[in-house]
């Protein structure tokens, strides 16, 4: 009988995620503001159905907010459960197997844009607890808050939570927007804080021809890729006085704890389709990753690359750069020390911009508390192994604001496969992680 309600719990879970993924809920262009609208309307009509008090909460430039509450024990605990319903964009052109808006299954997994980033992990969530209500088995009382500019860096979600500190009062935060270690359970211990920026450079008013002019006058895009080289050294650290400040010293556990997590796990390098990794020297990859800053150029813009060829010496070229800071740092100190590197080195002939934009500070958790202890015994029971702690590179600003706005502490509990492409082309949930994620919110939120 529970082998019965197991399977059809899934169909359920697969049905509503088809429904869900559908959306294409893409917060990088306003032309896809219909869709956010509709990905909305659903939300509102999944938690309506189960009898939630729902608010849209609203900042000056954000997507609508969906915040859905359900208190049935003034006497019992509230568990503030967070997620995002904006997705990256996803063309069947970039390689999927099919429609990266409909839900498929292949080699036993769901691919789907967002059926993991993150409508896939809160909707296991939101399922559980629904069933939960149904069957008056809930544990906690239940708060959702699903944003809709995650992928965008939220810049009013700091300010939306100050002013509803009473709505999303709560005893604990629980995250689940992360990928497993090793496929093995995780625990997230702490994040990545960062930004973003654009540097642009000009150096005439035109492109000017390159057999009049080349040689004698300067080229935009060979300045600003000079710039670039600046950044590393030759050891595969950033040159620049001060970008480390502020980062905590790396114990020697950390080390022990991520150099086993290379050691139990797989080619670290074949997940990532590299020929090899180019970590500091001695530095293993979750020591680089999650406890170490970085500074990636997403993108480089620039002279004339369509059919053909265009004999110009460019006058602009653009770069987009993401910075990734690790705990103690502080974003806005490493602006102004990125500000004053930039003009250094900078040649005066040359005329530049340079901006930026969702700054966010890294997180440490606390894991002194006794959820992370409870959370730690139920994911041993589901997955039958030891949990792994990992410090994760990647950043959710919506965790730093927690312990700075409401005071309490996050659980973030990643759900999915360590090889889910998330932001890339056929993003996947490996069905018996997803089972599994359905039986570990069970028993996380059950009585």
């Amino acid at each position: 009988m529970f082998l019965k309600y197991k399977m059809n719990s899934f169909k359920k879970y697969k049905t509503l995620l088809a429904e869900f993924v559908k959306f294409r809920s893409i917060s990088t262009d306003p032309k896809f503001a219909p869709e956010i609208t509709k990905t909305v309307t659903w939300l509102k009509d999944i938690f309506g159905k189960s009898k939630f008090q729902i608010k849209i909460l609203k900042g000056k430039t954000t997507n609508p907010i969906v915040f859905a509450d359900y208190q049935f024990n003034k006497k019992a605990k509230t568990v503030l459960i967070y997620g995002h319903y904006d997705v990256q964009p996803a063309n069947k052109s970039d390689g999927w197997k099919g429609d990266p808006f409909t839900l498929i299954e292949s080699e036993k997994k769901l691919i789907a844009r967002g059926v993991i980033d993150n409508k896939g992990q809160i909707l296991a969530h939101i399922f559980t607890v629904i069933q939960l209500i149904k069957e008056g088995k809930l544990k906690y009382n239940i708060k959702f808050l699903i944003e809709g500019n995650e992928e965008t860096g939220n810049d009013d979600l700091a300010d939306v939570m100050a002013k509803n500190r009473e709505l999303l009062k709560c005893d604990v935060v629980a995250v689940s927007d992360g990928e497993l270690t090793n496929n093995k359970p995780t625990i997230e211990v702490s994040l990545r804080g960062g930004f973003n920026c654009t540097l642009t450079y000009q150096t005439s008013k035109m492109n000017l021809h390159s057999g009049l002019w080349g040689g004698a006058v300067p080229s935009a895009t060979f300045e600003l890729s000079r710039f670039l080289s600046k950044l590393y050294n030759t050891d595969n650290r950033i040159s620049f006085a001060g970008f480390y400040k502020g980062v905590d010293q790396i114990t020697k556990a950390q080390v022990t704890n991520n150099k086993n997590l290379v050691k139990t796990g797989g080619d670290i390098a074949k997940l990532a389709n590299v020929k090899r990794l180019l970590t500091e020297p001695g530095t293993d990859f979750y020591t680089q990753t999650g406890l170490l800053p970085t500074i990636q150029i997403s993108g480089i813009k620039g002279g004339y690359t369509d059919t053909g060829y265009s004999n110009i010496v460019p006058f602009k070229a653009e770069a987009r750069i993401n910075v990734r800071l690790a705990a103690s740092q502080k974003a806005g100190e490493i602006t102004k020390t990125f500000e004053v590197f930039v003009k250094k080195n900078t040649p005066s002939y040359i005329n530049y911009s340079l901006s930026f934009d969702g700054l966010h500070d890294p997180v440490k958790v606390n894991t002194n508390n006794i959820y992370i202890d409870m959370v730690e015994k139920i994911l041993t029971k589901v997955y039958k192994t030891k949990v792994n702690r990992k410090n994760v590179g990647g950043a959710i600003p919506f965790v730093a604001d927690v312990k700075n706005i409401l005071n309490v502490d996050t659980l973030l509990i990643p759900l999915v496969n360590e090889d889910c492409n998330m932001h890339g082309t056929n993003e996947n949930f490996d069905i018996e992680l997803a089972k599994k994620s359905l039986k570990f919110s069970r028993m996380f939120l059950s009585k």
